[in-house]
């Protein structure tokens, strides 16, 4: 596991973020791998509160403003000094022994298949409110059937990939809701590892049908228009 960054973006979790740190710090002990935090512009008083962190503190980069996920995944990236790549987010929903499953999947791929490889996590029994799942269902369906993209779950946060890679895909905001596809169209991979998810015990998410379902429709359409043109050369 010492060949792996994980990044975790954060905006707001500050009633998460440190229990987060404390558990994947438990399940890697003596294999630790590199911790980023990405505060995207938090106006929780993260920066001031993050001297509670101890012995063997993550690295912590600061957005001055919040300028999204993805922006906050790409600085991660950019900034990672291993060469493998897992995110995880900030609430806590992803338990950190699902991250450490995906890390050690992606260490048994064989190396004529990783180039572009994307490991996704699979929620089997996702804990959210009634409308995000019915909302990440259609989102879902609909990007399938557009996308063909081979990936059952691509609202879970839990990914594993190659830093090289990730960087050689062309930066567009909201590309991290739709990896699998990006890497599937450069020749790449993709596998779905179930995965557990757990309810939100602290904070509130920063998400709703409205700032995630429509903005997506956009974003699917303009990726499919991106798939047509690769496939016409």
């Amino acid at each position: 596991m010492k060949n792996f960054t994980i990044i975790i973006p954060i905006f707001n979790e500050i009633d998460s973020i440190f229990n987060l740190v404390d558990e994947i710090k438990r399940e890697f002990k003596g294999q630790q791998p590199e911790i980023i935090i990405v505060d995207d512009g938090s106006t929780d008083n993260f920066a001031i509160k993050k001297i509670k962190f101890k012995n063997n503190s993550p690295r912590i980069i600061h957005h001055k403003r919040n300028m999204g996920k993805c922006k906050a995944m790409l600085t991660g990236v950019q900034n990672a000094e291993k060469k493998n790549i897992c995110i995880i987010d900030g609430d806590g929903q992803n338990p950190p022994y699902e991250a450490k499953k995906l890390m050690m999947f992606w260490e048994n791929i064989n190396k004529s298949e990783k180039q572009f490889a994307l490991v996704c996590g699979n929620r089997i029994k996702r804990q959210d409110t009634m409308s995000k799942k019915i909302s990440s269902k259609i989102a879902n369906k609909i990007r399938k059937i557009m996308l063909d993209d081979d990936c059952n779950d691509t609202a879970c946060a839990l990914k594993v990939f190659s830093k090289n890679d990730y960087l050689k895909l062309n930066y567009f905001t909201n590309m991290h809701r739709f990896l699998p596809a990006l890497f599937k169209i450069n020749s790449g991979k993709i596998f779905n590892v179930p995965v557990d998810d757990r309810k939100r015990i602290e904070g509130i998410s920063k998400y709703s049908f409205h700032n995630r379902f429509w903005v997506g429709i956009l974003d699917l359409i303009n990726v499919w228009l991106m798939i047509l043109k690769r496939r016409r050369k």
